[in-house]
């Protein structure tokens, strides 16, 4: 998302999103709200991706949960009470919490979140409660948040359900935690939108290297891959820098917190969610941080370099 540059919002405009959603896994089937028509409005400010436009959107107000139904328009908020609650994002951080609709205290639910750039999915990385989430976009304006998601019907069997928001504004919410200050440095560009110059090229795993800087890639094989990334739709997939094949490593990423932190979440074979901080990234080198093995295999902080790839493979994406 483009956090560096400013920007107004679209006040009063409705994005209305159909499409399907669930934890960790897509489904490519799509549904008409209530059986109504409905279109997708375009961006019109040539300059933005639609999914930076909900994101302000979204961040502008906390929501509280209303209802949720099903595509009956059948009244299913007492069998899924548990996606009724209040809830903050911070635009600045990507950060999000969730709170209790009746205390307003935390539910002690939070962590990093991103809108796809497609403006077709909200992510949840819970930094808390060690879960992952994809939900699909349906309806979001200034004045309400719908989303779909798995739920319960009136018999406790699985179904696809809708969760209304709007507005809170009782209250100001206020963060537990937030998110950690992350130092900035002279080589993460701050003029370019993150997600943008990783989208820009095919990147290659070159080393991995411990605090002191001594190369311990040779422990850490399983970082060093061959990274697609696409801007437009925040996709990404990770393959054999050998063999060109899948890594069974694929889905959604972003680069959130003025170019500070990679964030994605993988609904491949292993589905897992990460936000790693970088402490490189430009058009020719972007490095992250995170636990990997020294010799003896023990966890350490290890810092994953990458380059620009200049092979021949031409990777395309799996899902």
């Amino acid at each position: 998302m483009r956090k560096l540059l400013s920007y107004s919002l679209l006040v009063g405009t409705s994005f209305l999103l159909v499409a399907c959603t669930a934890n960790i896994k897509d489904d490519d089937t799509t549904q008409n709200v209530n059986n109504q028509n409905s279109s997708v409005q375009k961006n019109t400010q040539k300059d933005l991706l639609q999914g930076e436009v909900l994101e302000t959107i979204l961040t502008n107000t906390d929501w509280q949960g209303t209802r949720v139904y099903d595509s009956e328009n059948n009244d299913l908020t007492e069998e899924n009470a548990e996606f009724i609650g209040l809830a903050k994002y911070d635009k600045q951080t990507n950060y999000y919490e969730f709170f209790d609709k009746d205390t307003g205290n935390s539910r002690g639910d939070e962590g990093t979140f991103f809108i796809t750039n497609d403006g077709e999915k909200r992510i949840l990385i819970s930094k808390t409660k060690d879960y992952q989430a994809i939900v699909s976009l349906v309806e979001l304006t200034d004045e309400i948040f719908t989303y779909k998601r798995e739920g319960k019907d009136k018999n406790g069997q699985p179904i696809d359900v809708f969760v209304e928001h709007k507005p809170y504004t009782e209250k100001a919410l206020s963060f537990t935690n937030g998110r950690s200050n992350i130092e900035k440095n002279s080589k993460i560009e701050q003029k370019i939108p993150g997600s943008e110059i990783l989208g820009n090229t095919l990147w290659n795993g070159t080393k991995v290297l411990d605090e002191h800087g001594k190369d311990i890639t040779e422990f850490n094989q399983m970082f060093i891959s061959l990274a697609k990334f696409e801007n437009t739709t925040s996709k990404y997939e990770f393959f054999d820098l050998e063999t060109g094949e899948s890594r069974n490593d694929f889905g959604y990423y972003d680069v959130i917190a003025d170019n500070t932190i990679r964030a994605h979440v993988s609904i491949g074979e292993n589905k897992y969610g990460v936000d790693l901080e970088l402490t490189e990234l430009n058009k020719d080198r972007f490095t992250y941080k995170r636990q990997g093995k020294d010799a003896s295999g023990k966890e350490i902080t290890v810092f994953v370099e990458h380059e620009p790839y200049k092979g021949d493979i031409i990777p395309e994406f799996t899902f």
